[in-house]
């Protein structure tokens, strides 16, 4: 947890400045409480990038040996294939709309935050017959992404040699 400010650098920087979209929303004050960004179909993914990959060097250095041996495999890899699997895409990061963040502030929850930025998403994905999709680690989420209307693909505990992960995976269709 100490290094995942690191890779969440990395992954907006890669969607900021890169090949990504990103929806924010503001308080009364100006002060963010919500963000979601993803990648267009068609742009591009830390996997398939050179200076997407370069983007996490700063989050590697701060890697142990034993995750450095883990992390390139299991979301180079391992977890890429497990997207691909359930949702019936192949490299179904690079060919849908693929949501990375959707992230709203505790005390702004349940406000319809969370399902406007995602409306503004699909959207831009609609016209052109991109589906969305994409993956969570956290159980909170699933009756929250269904109610945003995706579909659940599948739920595969992603082993891990520090401890196992839970990854649902979604799609959302035009």
């Amino acid at each position: 947890m100490r290094i995942l400010p690191y890779l969440i650098r990395a992954m907006v920087g890669a969607i900021a400045f890169t090949c990504g979209d990103m929806y924010a929303a503001f308080n009364e004050r100006g002060v963010m409480v919500g963000f979601q960004g993803g990648f267009r179909r068609g742009s591009c993914s830390f996997r398939r990038n050179e200076e997407q990959r370069d983007r996490l060097t700063d989050f590697n250095a701060r890697l142990s040996e034993k995750a450095k041996e883990y992390f390139p495999k299991a979301m180079g890899v391992d977890f890429p294939k497990t997207i691909d699997e359930f949702t019936g895409i192949e490299n179904c990061e690079l060919n849908t709309y693929w949501c990375n963040f959707n992230f709203v502030a505790a005390e702004y929850q349940q406000q319809g935050i969370s399902t406007a930025m995602t409306e503004l998403a699909y959207q831009k994905a609609k016209p052109h017959g991109w589906i969305m999709a994409l993956a969570t680690t956290h159980v909170r989420n699933v009756a929250i992404y269904c109610r945003l209307g995706f579909e659940l693909m599948g739920y595969r505990n992603m082993a891990s040699p520090f401890v196992d992960w839970p990854a649902w995976i979604y799609m959302r269709k035009p």
